[in-house]
Formats: C-alpha cells, sequence, structure tokens
C-alpha cells in the first residue's frame, strides 16, 4: 500500500483516476476506428439468378393478333341433288300426261300417276319394271300396233311406236291413235281434204273434237310427212 500511496502523493489523484479510466476508453477509440467495417445489409441477403425474362407487357399488347386463328371456318352448304323426276306418259293410259315422281320411279309407277292402263293397252310390248329417268317419256301402244325400237332412252321410255302421217293416213288408221275414235278419224280427214294437207301437228287444234288435253296423248305418235 505504500507504493500505491506514494504514487498518489507523487502524481495526484486526479491524475491517476484519469489515467484508469481514460487508457481503456483510448484503446476502445482506437479499436472501432480501425476496425473493419461491417458488410451492408443488401450483401447479406441470397441472391436468386433471374431464370427467364419478364414479359414485355407493352410489346405483347401491341402484337398484332394471328387472324388466321381467329377465323373459323364456316362450311359451305353441300348441293342436294333432285328428289324427284319429271316424266311424259303417253298412249293407252287413263290420264296422258306430265307427272313428277320421285328418283328411281319405274314404268309402273308411271302408269298409275296417269291412272292405269285402259283397256286397249297391249302390255305385253311394254315393260313396265323399266326405271325411269328425268325428261323421259312413257309410251304405252295400244293392241294391234306396230312398234319400232326406241331410238333414244331420253325420248321414249320403253317404245316408240311407228309415227302416223296425218296427210296420208286413212280413217282407219288414224283410228288407232289415243284418244281418237271413228268420228274424230274421219273429221281429220275431212279437215285435211277441205283445207289440203296439214303444216304442223298443232293444226290438228283446228279439228273438231281435238282439244290441247287430246293432242298432247296424240302428238308422240303423229307427224305431218
Amino acid at each position: 500500500m505504500e507504493p500505491l500511496r506514494r504514487l498518489f502523493v507523487w502524481w495526484g489523484w486526479q491524475r491517476v483516476v484519469a489515467a484508469v479510466f481514460g487508457v481503456p476508453l483510448a484503446v476502445f477509440a482506437v479499436w472501432w476506428m480501425v476496425r473493419a467495417p461491417a458488410p451492408p445489409v443488401e450483401s447479406q441477403i441470397p441472391y436468386a439468378p433471374a431464370t427467364s425474362a419478364a414479359p414485355d407487357l407493352g410489346h405483347a399488347a401491341l402484337a398484332t393478333p394471328d387472324v388466321g386463328a381467329l377465323l373459323t371456318p364456316v362450311a359451305l352448304p353441300t348441293p342436294v341433288a333432285s328428289l324427284t323426276i319429271v316424266v311424259h306418259v303417253v298412249g293407252a293410259v287413263a290420264e296422258p300426261g306430265v307427272y313428277e315422281l320421285p328418283v328411281g320411279a319405274r314404268g309402273d309407277d308411271a302408269v298409275r300417276a296417269a291412272g292405269g292402263l285402259t283397256s286397249q293397252a297391249d302390255v305385253r310390248a311394254v315393260n313396265l319394271a323399266l326405271q325411269l329417268g328425268d325428261g323421259e317419256q312413257l309410251v304405252i301402244p295400244r293392241k294391234g300396233e306396230t312398234l319400232a325400237p326406241a331410238g333414244s332412252r331420253s325420248t321414249s321410255g320403253v317404245s316408240a311406236p311407228r309415227l302416223v302421217n296425218i296427210n296420208r293416213a286413212s280413217v282407219a288408221e288414224l283410228d288407232q291413235l289415243p284418244g281418237v275414235g271413228p268420228s274424230t278419224a274421219r273429221a281429220i280427214v275431212e279437215h285435211r281434204e277441205r283445207h289440203g294437207p296439214y303444216a304442223t301437228v298443232d293444226d290438228l287444234l283446228a279439228v273438231r273434237g281435238i282439244g290441247p288435253a287430246k293432242l298432247v296423248e296424240m302428238r308422240a305418235m303423229v307427224s305431218v310427212s
């Protein structure tokens, strides 16, 4: 204790206290100034590398849409084939004329549409099972008529009778025509003798007893030459 008391007396107790507390403070200050600075907080955050670029919304909004992808193809309607045919039925039937029949119709269907066969029809000369086409003419001959093979299927569905020349035929020959009886046959001959030869088949309309309906029935079986 004696040396310590002497130190206090020689140096003064204020200086001793200042030295005791001042030296550690000075050492701490030096250490604070020379120490390595702490790393910034940002450097301590884990870094995740970017795997893909962010979408450019500006360019995406301005991009032109693919018009082809937006359009839906529209199927055009397919033309529908006709389901009916039109045929001309003449000869020994109840109601000769033009009839509309379903596709695939046969001669028998056409005869039924025309009211059926008459008692004068020669069914042995007709193939009623023949399938008809659009625009054909089906001729039903009468018994005793001389038939010739059809020159074209488009003008005759079965067989075509020999044409009767109304400028040369006799009353007996004219009497065999569809819808023509003895009185009408005589009227045709009398009109020819009185007015001269017929220029066209339509001239028969001037004969007494022949109207448009009967002319349609006769037209396919007569000629003027």
